[in-house]
């Protein structure tokens, strides 16, 4: 009896408690259980509102309650919305909209509301009914007031997100039009909170839902694909290349990106649909003799607001797709706003694992043609017009304007598609890609192609076919030298150059094409880059990257390139800011310092014409003097550590290896290290060398891991990195080609005190 009596109170002390908490649910709940207190919100009176504050949050809160309950309580749940009605009105207007949405999400509000949108919805992981005509608007307002909770309190994204079923009767909802944009915008935030990448295959009948979307709906579900076929959240560490590398080996991890890249290339003609509407003209209108960019925008939106106090009244025009009436100012930057989500997507997929499939794909489609009518449209002087300023929020100085985003989206597509592509020709218009083939074969010896190191003559690659004209682009002047005209005559701190060198770099990168090369250099390409990156006292570091690396590309192997840069940097003050440049920027130089290196190698063991250049020019001197390449291996390695690798820094790792190869193949591997071991550097050098090195082998002899660009961008057999990181990395104390060797024992062996370019050292590997 006492035990009995006990829990009895415990229990009415529990239920106590309940009554008392802020969650108005549960407080109902409790009243419902116990029979104590107020059983309805709709009679609970605000001035007896057990354990909880009079703010203004809960004042504002208690009549949406009221209603809401009388809703969910009806046998018509939608015959009153006003409680919803104003709950959105409340974290719309409210100058303490987010303190009014934090004490609903308290309140247990999300769920109430989530009651509202999953009624009737049937099996939702199978097959939810459509939502019936009734139901349209109490459909409507739980997804507004959703959307906007989850802009107002991050922890109803996440909490959302966390059922597989919300956002799958999310996507259902996408098949009604009235719920369309709606609904995008809900899962897009979800998706967004979500600590993983979502898996599409999951959601019922969406290859049919793809299927069906065209023109704005297309568009505005491409930010659904840009989060789920992108791989920026497949990994918990965004940068760290040695986190990604331990995650991509764990037996549980799944490239999801790649799952759902295969489902969304497996809709017939989503691809052609995805090319149409993001390349479709006419683009925005335009006005004659507008000095700038900005000074269009400004026009246009003078005259628009003109035209609307003419008429007393805001203009409307027929938004796409559907016939919605819209304000044409605010069409004209969905427009530009729904090319940028698709151009986006577009150039995902050609980074993908099927992205040789997307490149043939869209090369059918003429991407490239239609792309370059695009961009004869674009207006590239954005550095002109006084009225800059008046753009809200923006300075003077400020060069943003509603186009920049797809410019550069644009132009990050192309880079894309030309990525080691066998379509990048189809930049050229005819007449230009005729040029290309009547460029005589370079004056120095053919470079080495990787077969040559198994002991054969020089192979010659096969000549590709000439691509179709209909794929090409039309007129005098391809895509490619656009992008050239206006690389050349944007100013050093345009927030446009980054891309527009990396555009061209792309189509130079891979395998070294030698006409490619002649074809820039014909157009001054070269000159414009090597002057503006000694004359550039305030460029962006992006801008910086993006010029030396394209001047890789443009001198690798190249005699003629090397000797004209050397022609340009005529003089000892243009050489030394060159040179400071280099190695006041070795992070974004090192491309460049690999391709000159490289180059000097293979000059100088040309013989002839090309060795000469090489021992006469003051430029390649930085490049091919061993002490000189001894201190880009040692500041390279110095700026590096195994768990700060990124994509962006791999590269200084790799240029290392390039010098340590070179000095392989010239039996000076041992020197090198020797050097490196000298008092100044010693130990901790070396041993951060051979981490990293040990890193390289997990980074890049993984299964998964495609790695002949390395091969095409050197024209070193992989192989041979392979082997040579094998005897650097080595155990063996008693190999005088391992690192561990010059960790461990202090004495030099006389035997590699050598001058100048005597080789004395031998050994057993394999021949390059």
């Amino acid at each position: 009896m006492y035990v009995s009596e006990s829990c009895n109170m415990a229990t009415r002390a529990y239920h106590r408690k309940k009554f008392r908490s802020k969650n108005i649910n549960i407080r109902i709940d409790s009243c419902h259980l116990t029979g104590h207190g107020k059983r309805s919100l709709s009679f609970l009176d605000d001035q007896m509102r057990p354990g909880m504050e009079r703010d203004f949050e809960t004042v504002a809160l208690l009549p949406v309650f009221r209603r809401i309950e009388i809703q969910i309580s009806s046998d018509n749940s939608v015959s009153n919305l006003s409680g919803l009605r104003l709950l959105f009105e409340h974290l719309n207007t409210s100058t303490v909209n987010e303190k009014i949405a934090s004490r609903f999400v308290e309140e247990g509000g999300v769920n109430t509301v989530l009651t509202l949108l999953l009624a009737g919805a049937g099996n939702l992981a199978v097959n939810p009914r459509p939502v019936r005509s009734q139901d349209s608007k109490l459909k409507e307002l739980c997804l507004d007031v959703l959307n906007q909770l989850c802009l107002l309190n991050a922890t109803v994204g996440e909490y959302l997100s966390e059922s597989d079923e919300i956002m799958i009767y999310c996507f259902h909802l996408l098949k009604h039009d009235y719920l369309y944009s709606k609904s995008v915008k809900l899962i897009e935030h979800l998706l967004m909170a979500k600590k993983s990448t979502m898996n599409l295959c999951i959601v019922p009948n969406l290859r049919k839902i793809l299927e069906t979307l065209d023109g704005g709906n297309l568009a505005s579900f491409c930010r659904i694909l840009a989060i789920t076929v992108s791989d920026l959240d497949i990994f918990e560490h965004k940068s760290s290349l040695y986190q990604q590398n331990i995650q991509k080996r764990l037996d549980d991890f799944v490239p999801m990106r790649d799952i759902n890249q295969e489902l969304v290339l497996s809709v017939p003609g989503l691809l052609a649909r995805l090319v149409d509407h993001a390349t479709r003209l006419p683009y925005n209108p335009r006005f004659p003799s507008t000095p700038s960019e900005i000074d269009h925008w400004m026009r246009f939106i003078d005259d628009h607001i003109s035209d609307e106090i003419a008429m007393g009244e805001p203009m409307m025009n027929e938004n796409f797709p559907g016939g919605q009436l819209a304000d044409p100012y605010a069409t004209l930057v969905d427009d530009l706003t729904d090319r940028v989500e698709v151009l986006y997507v577009l150039g995902l997929l050609l980074v993908g694992k099927q992205r040789k499939h997307v490149q043939k794909a869209l090369a059918e489609l003429e991407l490239i043609p239609k792309l370059s009518l695009l961009y004869d449209n674009f207006i590239w002087r954005s550095n002109g017009g006084r009225q800059r300023s008046r753009l809200p929020g923006h300075t003077t100085a400020c060069e943003c304007s509603p186009e920049v985003a797809l410019k550069i989206q644009l132009l990050r597509l192309i880079h894309s598609f030309c990525d080691h592509s066998d379509y990048k020709h189809l930049l050229l218009s005819r007449c230009e890609y005729d040029e290309l083939r009547r460029i005589p074969p370079s004056k120095a010896p053919a470079v080495l192609r990787l077969e040559d190191c198994d002991g054969g003559g020089v192979v010659h690659e096969p000549e590709a076919p000439p691509p179709s004209q209909r794929l090409m682009c039309k007129g005098s002047a391809g895509l490619l030298t656009k992008i050239v005209d206006v690389l050349k005559k944007e100013p050093s701190g345009s927030t446009h150059r980054f891309w527009l060198s990396r555009t061209v770099e792309s189509y130079l990168r891979g395998g070294t094409s030698h006409a490619d090369q002649i074809f820039l250099l014909r157009r001054g390409l070269l000159e414009h880059i090597t002057g503006s990156l000694i004359q550039s006292s305030g460029r962006l570091k992006e801008a910086i990257q993006s010029s030396f690396d394209l001047l890789g590309e443009m001198v690798k192997f190249s005699y003629e390139a090397c000797k004209q840069m050397d022609s340009i940097l005529n003089t000892e003050t243009k050489l030394r800011k060159a040179m400071d440049m280099v190695n006041n920027n070795l992070v974004d130089s090192n491309m460049f310092i690999r391709a000159m290196v490289l180059a000097a190698s293979h000059f100088k063991a040309s013989g002839g014409e090309t060795e000469e250049f090489v021992r006469q020019s003051r430029l390649m001197q930085h490049f091919r003097d061993f002490e000189k390449q001894v201190n880009f291996v040692m500041n390279l390695v110095s700026i590096l550590k195994v768990t700060d690798l990124t994509q962006e820094n791999v590269s200084c790792l790799n240029t290392s290896l390039v010098i340590l190869i070179l000095a392989r193949r010239e039996d000076r591997l041992g020197r090198l290290l020797h050097n490196l071991s000298e008092p100044d550097h010693g130990r901790p050098l070396l041993g951060n060398l051979r981490n990293l090195l040990l890193f390289w082998q997990e980074h890049y002899l993984h299964k998964d891991k495609d790695c002949s660009t390395l091969e095409k961008s050197s024209l070193i057999p992989f192989s041979y990195w392979k082997s040579t990181v094998a005897l650097l990395t080595s155990d063996k104390e008693s190999s005088d080609t391992a690192i561990v060797h010059y960790m461990k024992n202090k004495q030099w062996n006389n035997s590699f005190l050598v001058s100048g370019d005597d080789e004395s050292v031998s050994m057993e590997t394999d021949e390059f």
